[in-house]
């Protein structure tokens, strides 16, 4: 699933000529599948965008987050892909993305390397049904479904600009091992297992293992969300609020293994389940954004 705007919905009808554009973003908190870290992580992303009349298109951003104590660079995302349209009513198009972390970046979707993806609507006029279906791949394999509905109506409306607001509601089901190996990762700090490397050579190896105590796809969450957009020949200004209602507690075990120097391994498991994952509470947030099309 495209994330350079970090939510979902407004997937876009073929252009009817090449364009290039830049787009500014402020996300006032990072939600993945309706899900929050337990410190609030604001962004502001550039992205720039090329799409072609043929319906290729690419598109590079760059996130910034403004946590603060942890201002940095934190993700880069690169997109290739196919805008379609069959007939007068379907539409969609075919990506892969690539995904480029920070090494302390604490991303609740920070394991996922690339996505493979393909979206398809259906334009009834009164209103659209959509659809967007992922592979991302970890360290292991997962699948996500995001089927939605949303409409456009426009307020204003002439040559030279609209006014128009998108009210839409989407749902994501998804697989979770990115969500396992995650957890892994931040239990085990970005340079692995813990233990002997260096000068000390007496120090235990330590690895933490999390494993998924209900796997298979689940309903994650559904959101709301009416962006406001006024358009102009060169100039779109957004600005999206959305609520989140997440499902399905994530729960875990840990498996915490000790090597020893010289002796014999020693594990012990424990319920590694987020506090945030045991108090699943909904999420409110909000994007501006400034896009230009040259």
């Amino acid at each position: 699933m495209l994330i350079i705007t970090a939510v979902s919905g407004q997937s876009k009808k073929k252009a009817d000529a090449t364009s290039f554009s830049l787009q500014l973003d402020y996300l006032s908190n990072y939600i993945y599948n309706g899900r929050a870290d337990s410190i609030k992580a604001p962004y502001q992303t550039t992205t720039a965008s090329l799409h072609l009349a043929n319906g290729f298109f690419s598109n590079f951003s760059a996130s910034y987050l403004l946590t603060k104590g942890a201002q940095r660079f934190d993700y880069f995302q690169l997109d290739l892909g196919y805008e379609y349209k069959i007939g007068e009513n379907i539409y969609g198009d075919i990506y892969g993305s690539k995904y480029f972390y920070a090494g302390q970046s604490n991303l609740l979707n920070g394991n996922i390397s690339t996505d493979i993806g393909v979206s398809l609507n259906y334009d009834f006029k009164f209103f659209q049904l959509n659809s967007i279906t992922d592979v991302f791949f970890s360290g292991k394999t997962d699948f996500q479904f995001t089927p939605g509905i949303e409409k456009t109506i426009y307020l204003t409306n002439n040559q030279s600009s609209s006014l128009s607001i998108n009210p839409y509601l989407y749902s994501t089901f998804s697989t979770l091992n990115y969500y396992e190996s995650n957890i892994t990762r931040r239990l085990n700090g970005p340079n692995g297992a813990k233990g002997n490397k260096g000068s000390n050579a007496n120090t235990p190896i330590i690895q933490n293992n999390t494993t998924l105590l209900d796997k298979g796809l689940k309903l994650l969450n559904l959101d709301f969300s009416m962006p406001i957009t006024y358009e102009n020949i060169h100039w779109s200004l957004i600005f999206s609020p959305t609520y989140s209602n997440p499902f399905n507690k994530i729960s875990t075990i840990t498996t915490n293994t000790v090597t020893p120097i010289s002796g014999i391994p020693t594990s012990n498991s424990f319920d590694s389940t987020p506090y945030s994952e045991l108090h699943l509470s909904n999420q409110f947030f909000y994007q501006f954004s400034l896009i230009y099309k040259f």
